[in-house]
């Protein structure tokens, strides 16, 4: 499941995409909806990452990651530094 979404990063509106990791894990990528390039990894793990990934519907959590993500200002950062970002959902 892939969910894309604009947000704006140093004035400019941007096309960006999130999906669960293809590997099985409880893991979102986000990344440019244009290309594969890995920006911000939110985790699932841990006892309450866990239960939120087994109850909620996939499009469900992958909404929670790209809020968590641009509210912390993951993405932003990601962008500027050049560097992928990690947390926990």
């Amino acid at each position: 499941m892939i969910q894309d979404f604009d947000f704006v990063v140093g004035g400019k509106a941007e096309r960006f995409s999130a999906s669960l990791a293809e590997d099985g894990s409880r893991r979102v990528l986000i990344s440019y909806a244009d290309t594969a390039t890995t920006l911000v990894i939110l985790d699932a793990s841990g006892v309450l990452g866990a239960l939120m990934a087994g109850l909620e519907e996939p499009d469900r959590l992958i909404a929670h990651a790209i809020h968590k993500a641009q509210s912390e200002g993951l993405i932003e950062r990601a962008v500027t530094t050049g560097t992928i970002q990690e947390a926990s959902l």
